[in-house]
């Protein structure tokens, strides 16, 4: 069984590879002259208009689906759709973030919308059991526009909701930094989450930070915490549960506490950790040649096991990087992103390119064949950028 549901996932790399990726396809480069001055800007398109093969007929049921580009940015459980979205408005000062749960066809289930002027960082989108969901986000009670906000301290908040979208509670963590919880796993009515955070003795030293677990009930009440690491940084890379607990990989740069073993002069040395449901620390063990794992995406659920972008069988898949795997029983549909050209826009000293993509959906039945394939241009507005004056 498939326990922990959460979008960024116990047998998952840091974040960060996605963002990575996303940011390599669509990212846009801004940049200034070096004096202030206007000049001739020399633009190259080299987009190419054809667009990946269509294949077969698109069934009625997904004909508004990839119309409307609905499975972009998604991540996938083992019955349920999840999208996180922020959207700044014109005004530069306020942010809306939403966390949107869908079932397996794109149709809104819940939805709940945060509203924070200096809010943002929504982490830790874990599907629950009773149907509802939870995850962590940022928060500043006392934000003051343009005043620097690490003076005015940004803080973790916990927000459960029902499955409608209703918030069950909402769990202020003055003690844990924005961003500091990553990945969340329910177990047995508990919700754990992992992450990293700076502890006592880290703020008196002014050096790294600490593994952090934090357990909350069901009703957001502390069951327990746990900081497990040294005087420097230590990360974990992945959390999975086991019966009895979690084995957690780690790297660290500690070199006592609990990983005095661990390499001087800020060299990383890899651990496996296995913690009980108490949050003991039971057994660990250095791993010389680190973990094999690195900038894995997780894309869904495959026979109630993790699938990842680097799995076999997407080896020879043909249509771009794989984001998404939805299974629907005698189908699966493998979501895709495909680049389709560049134009590279040359200002003096700087060269700067701008990515066209579109994102590709295949069908295929369970013996691997391909049922039909269709795609939506997914490239970013150009011209708005251009016309807003964000183009160098």
């Amino acid at each position: 069984m498939f326990r922990a549901k959460s979008t960024v996932h116990k047998n998952s790399i840091s974040t960060a590879a996605g963002s990575l990726l996303m940011a390599a396809l669509i990212s846009l480069s801004f940049v200034l002259s070096a004096c202030g001055k206007e000049t001739q800007e020399t633009t190259e398109d080299t987009r190419h208009t054809e667009s990946i093969a269509q294949v077969g007929e698109v069934p009625e049921e997904f004909r508004e689906i990839i119309a409307e580009n609905r499975f972009r940015n998604v991540s996938v459980s083992s019955d349920r759709l999840v999208k996180v979205e922020s959207i700044w408005f014109k005004d530069g000062q306020s942010k809306k973030s939403a966390v949107i749960i869908m079932d397996l066809y794109g149709e809104i289930l819940a939805s709940h919308i945060v509203e924070c002027n200096a809010a943002y960082d929504i982490s830790a989108v874990t599907l629950t059991d009773d149907g509802g969901f939870i995850f962590a986000f940022g928060y500043n009670d006392h934000y003051i526009p343009g005043r620097d906000q690490l003076e005015t301290g940004y803080h973790s908040r916990i927000i459960k909701c029902d499955a409608e979208g209703q918030v069950l509670f909402d769990k202020k963590l003055e003690s844990v930094k924005i961003g500091a919880l990553g990945t969340c796993i329910e177990k047995d009515g508990v919700y754990y989450f992992f992450g990293e955070n700076e502890s006592k003795e880290i703020l008196a030293n002014f050096a790294g930070e600490d593994i952090y677990i934090l357990a909350i009930d069901e009703n957001g009440n502390e069951v327990n915490q746990r900081y497990i690491g040294g005087s420097s940084f230590d990360q974990i890379e992945t959390v999975r549960e086991t019966e009895d607990g979690f084995v957690l990989e780690v790297a660290s740069q500690s070199t006592d506490g609990d990983f005095a073993e661990s390499n001087e002069k800020y060299k990383r040395t890899y651990w496996r950790v296995v913690i009980n449901d108490d949050l003991e620390i039971m057994e660990k063990e250095i791993v010389p040649d680190g973990f094999d794992h690195d900038f894995r995406r997780y894309v869904g659920v495959k026979n109630g096991e993790p699938l990842y972008d680097d799995d076999e069988m997407f080896s020879d898949f043909d249509g771009g990087w794989v984001r998404e795997y939805i299974d629907y029983g005698d189908t699966y549909l493998i979501v895709s992103e495909r680049i389709t050209g560049q134009v590279e826009h040359q200002p003096p000293y700087v060269s700067s390119i701008w990515y066209y993509y579109e994102m590709v959906y295949s069908m295929y039945d369970k013996s691997g064949t391909l049922v039909f394939r269709a795609s939506v241009d997914s490239s970013p507005d150009y011209s708005w950028y251009e016309e807003d004056g964000f183009l160098p």
